[in-house]
Protein backbone atom coordinates (compact mmCIF):
# COMPACT_ATOMS: atom_id res chain seq x y z
CA UNK A 1 0.00 0.00 0.00
CA UNK A 2 1.41 3.24 -0.65
CA UNK A 3 1.89 5.90 1.86
CA UNK A 4 -1.26 8.94 1.30
CA UNK A 5 0.10 11.96 3.39
CA UNK A 6 -3.39 13.68 3.05
CA UNK A 7 -5.48 10.64 4.06
CA UNK A 8 -2.94 10.27 7.08
CA UNK A 9 -3.41 14.00 8.33
CA UNK A 10 -7.37 13.29 8.13
CA UNK A 11 -7.15 9.98 9.84
CA UNK A 12 -4.30 11.56 13.04
CA UNK A 13 -6.86 14.37 13.48
CA UNK A 14 -9.39 11.50 14.22
CA UNK A 15 -7.63 9.36 16.47
CA UNK A 16 -9.51 9.91 19.63
CA UNK A 17 -7.07 7.91 22.18
CA UNK A 18 -6.56 9.93 25.21
CA UNK A 19 -4.09 9.19 28.03
CA UNK A 20 -4.88 10.69 31.52
CA UNK A 21 -6.76 13.50 29.80
CA UNK A 22 -3.45 13.79 27.40
CA UNK A 23 -4.56 14.22 23.71
CA UNK A 24 -1.93 12.62 21.62
CA UNK A 25 -2.66 13.92 18.51
CA UNK A 26 0.51 16.45 18.19
CA UNK A 27 2.75 13.75 18.97
CA UNK A 28 1.56 11.52 16.46
CA UNK A 29 1.94 14.11 13.91
CA UNK A 30 5.75 15.38 15.32
CA UNK A 31 6.68 11.58 15.26
CA UNK A 32 4.75 10.79 11.75
CA UNK A 33 6.92 13.50 10.11
CA UNK A 34 9.98 12.79 11.85
CA UNK A 35 9.59 8.99 10.80
CA UNK A 36 8.65 9.99 7.21
CA UNK A 37 11.50 12.00 6.88
CA UNK A 38 13.85 9.74 7.79
CA UNK A 39 12.73 7.17 5.50
CA UNK A 40 12.39 4.93 9.16
CA UNK A 41 8.92 2.32 9.51
CA UNK A 42 7.03 1.80 12.38
CA UNK A 43 9.50 0.74 14.83
CA UNK A 44 10.69 4.39 14.96
CA UNK A 45 7.51 5.76 14.87
CA UNK A 46 6.66 3.55 17.70
CA UNK A 47 10.02 4.51 19.53
CA UNK A 48 9.37 8.23 19.25
CA UNK A 49 5.61 8.06 20.30
CA UNK A 50 6.88 5.94 23.41
CA UNK A 51 9.41 8.66 24.52
CA UNK A 52 6.96 11.61 23.92
CA UNK A 53 4.62 9.62 26.21
CA UNK A 54 6.98 9.12 28.80
CA UNK A 55 7.85 12.59 28.96
CA UNK A 56 4.30 13.53 28.79
CA UNK A 57 2.49 11.21 31.08
CA UNK A 58 4.09 10.82 33.92
CA UNK A 59 1.92 8.35 35.72
CA UNK A 60 1.57 5.55 32.62
CA UNK A 61 2.74 2.04 33.50
CA UNK A 62 2.85 0.57 29.59
CA UNK A 63 3.42 3.50 27.01
CA UNK A 64 5.07 0.78 24.72
CA UNK A 65 1.39 -0.76 24.75
CA UNK A 66 -0.29 2.57 24.26
CA UNK A 67 2.80 3.28 21.12
CA UNK A 68 1.23 -0.06 19.69
CA UNK A 69 -2.12 0.86 19.66
CA UNK A 70 -1.74 3.93 17.99
CA UNK A 71 0.87 2.56 15.38
CA UNK A 72 -2.24 0.32 14.65
CA UNK A 73 -4.61 2.64 14.57
CA UNK A 74 -2.32 5.48 12.51
CA UNK A 75 -1.05 2.49 10.26
CA UNK A 76 -4.28 1.61 8.66
CA UNK A 77 -5.70 5.06 8.36
CA UNK A 78 -2.01 6.44 6.30
CA UNK A 79 -2.51 3.93 3.67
Amino acid sequence: MAFNPIKCAVGINKVNNRIQGFDPRNIIKECMWSTLSKGKGGSAFKKCVTKKIKQNVKDISNPEAFAKEIWDDVKKKCS
